[in-house]
């Protein structure tokens, strides 16, 4: 055997191994991976090599493609530096080790260009002939919603990026903090609209204020890849409104009440120009692509779409007009207290009337159930395509249709959003009591309750054809087995009776707050 073929069978033994690492960390990896402008990866590559026949063996043009054009991605850690992914010392065989510290060397000096998404099965190309290359199979594929492919969406990405980074020039933290602060306090109306969007402007103050130099922007490159695209353009979203006020340096009760005048009403991120002619075509295209048409048909939701509850009432009360015992109490506690003490054990909840204006809730759902997902909670691979609204200044218990002096509780619900342990931080914490006969009688005021803050982020661009959409179409289905109650949100008061019977004993308990 020469000495060229001891060094490619030396190869083909460790090359395997190498390749395996590489597959290996990559799939492993849990956050955003970014692209970034690491340079003479390939050149690093050859040049590790100190044998000449060696070198020689691993000049190959689809190692070289492979290197270039993934061979400086990285992912960010949480202070901020980058982590090459691909390559790591600690798993590469031997012989490749000095030649994988060269590469990580490198890209971890190197910036962030960009997120990385991909629509390809196979990074590179496995194998030609006898010799194996530098390759990874990726566990996950980008999925193109068919309006924008993955190089398309990293773009959006970018654009983000440069968004926020312009915005918090504008908007300090003492700012930001501020905005957060009047949003908790429940100064304004609908707080919940924005309320996420703030705590991610003051997050990311915090991670710049946490790290120094390039690691700042490696930090907001993370956080803005992890954010509801919604979040990272807020100089063009509600939540400028409250922060140029306060820039300015408003009083409170005025910089409320130029918040409170945008929300009037439902008409929170809405358009208020009709779409041109123009538009509307361009939209019927893309929604003609999409198909997505039918998934603008919406209706009142029912029991049935209820896909999961916190809590529902025992078989035996289920039926409407059971006489409670005399009850004992009342006990005053949080609601967080009610829900891990009480709630478990509770065999009927009747909800004491409510008086002035309350967040009393409708729930809506698809009128085609197998139509396409527009909702950011609804996926293919787990279909929910409930959503619900609340009017900004609230109702009145009788325009729900609820009279009396105790309602019915018929279930304990988490936002749709947040069913199947799914996360969307943007929309707050809530709980809502759905009510037995509550219906909004306004009908949502005649049209079908489709607003852009809560569709995936490729249709909103087309916003004003949806807003067209809403208004010319009414909800469908409204009801006796329309589904309404009323939505708690962290952070807001809330101030109510409830009367609960437990192994057929009655005790009324006061909720005075959410914790």
């Amino acid at each position: 055997m020469t000495a060229l073929d001891v060094h490619a069978q030396r190869r083909v033994d460790n090359y395997a191994a190498l390749v395996h690492s590489i597959d290996t960390r990559f799939n492993a990896l849990a956050g955003p991976v970014f692209r970034t402008d690491a340079g003479g990866l390939y050149e690093a590559y050859l040049a590790s090599f100190t044998d000449p026949d060696v070198r020689q063996q691993h000049s190959c043009s689809c190692c070289r493609t492979f290197i270039e054009r993934f061979g400086g991605l990285a992912t960010v850690g949480d202070d901020g530096a980058l982590v090459p992914a691909l390559w790591d010392p600690a798993t590469a065989p031997a012989p490749y080790r000095a030649m994988v510290v060269a590469l990580q060397q490198r890209v971890s000096q190197a910036r962030i260009t960009m997120l990385f998404l991909s629509q390809q099965t196979m990074y590179g190309k496995p194998a030609s002939g006898p010799w194996q290359h530098l390759a990874i199979t990726p566990a996950t594929v980008f999925e193109s919603s068919g309006l924008h492919n993955a190089w398309q969406t990293a773009c959006a990405r970018r654009e983000a990026f440069a968004s926020v980074r312009r915005a918090l020039r504008q908007y300090s933290a003492p700012v930001c903090a501020t905005a957060l602060q009047l949003l908790k306090e429940t100064l304004l109306d609908n707080p919940a609209a924005v309320l996420g969007q703030a705590q991610f402007l003051v997050d990311l103050h915090a991670a710049r204020a946490a790290a120094t130099g390039q690691q700042q922007d490696n930090l907001r490159y993370r956080m803005v890849a992890r954010a509801p695209m919604g979040f990272c353009h807020p100089r063009s979203s509600m939540i400028a409104t409250l922060l140029d006020d306060i820039v300015a340096g408003k009083p409170v009760g005025e910089a409320a009440a130029s918040w409170n005048a945008k929300m009037d009403g439902l008409r929170y991120q809405r358009p208020q120009v009709a779409p041109t002619p123009g538009a509307i075509k361009a939209a019927r295209i893309a929604f003609a692509k999409l198909g997505a048409f039918p998934a603008l048909q919406r209706r009142f939701a029912t029991m049935d779409d209820i896909q999961e509850a916190v809590w529902r009432p025992h078989p035996h009360y289920a039926a409407r007009g059971r006489a409670s015992a005399a009850p004992h109490g009342p006990h005053s506690m949080t609601l967080d207290t009610f829900r891990r003490t009480v709630l478990p054990t509770a065999e009927r909840i009747e909800m004491a009337a409510l008086e002035g204006r309350q967040p009393f809730v409708a729930l809506t759902s698809a009128v085609h159930a197998d139509a396409r997902p527009i909702m950011q909670w609804d996926t293919l691979d787990q279909r929910n395509p409930v959503a619900w609204y609340c009017y900004n200044r609230c109702s009145l218990a009788s325009e729900f249709n609820l009279t009396g002096s105790f309602y019915e509780v018929m279930a304990v619900i988490l936002p749709p959003w947040a069913w199947g342990g799914r996360s969307h931080p943007q929309y707050g914490e809530h709980l809502a009591f759905l009510l037995e006969d509550a219906r909004d009688l306004c009908g949502c005021e005649g049209h079908s309750a489709l607003f852009p803050v809560n569709l995936k982020s490729e249709l909103r661009e087309f916003r004003s054809t949806i807003e067209a959409y809403s208004q010319e179409n009414a909800l469908a289905g409204l009801g006796k087995n329309s589904v309404a109650g009323l939505a708690l949100t962290k952070g807001h008061p809330c101030k109510f009776d409830l009367r609960v019977t437990i192994d057929g004993q009655v005790g009324t308990y006061r909720i005075e707050r959410w914790d």
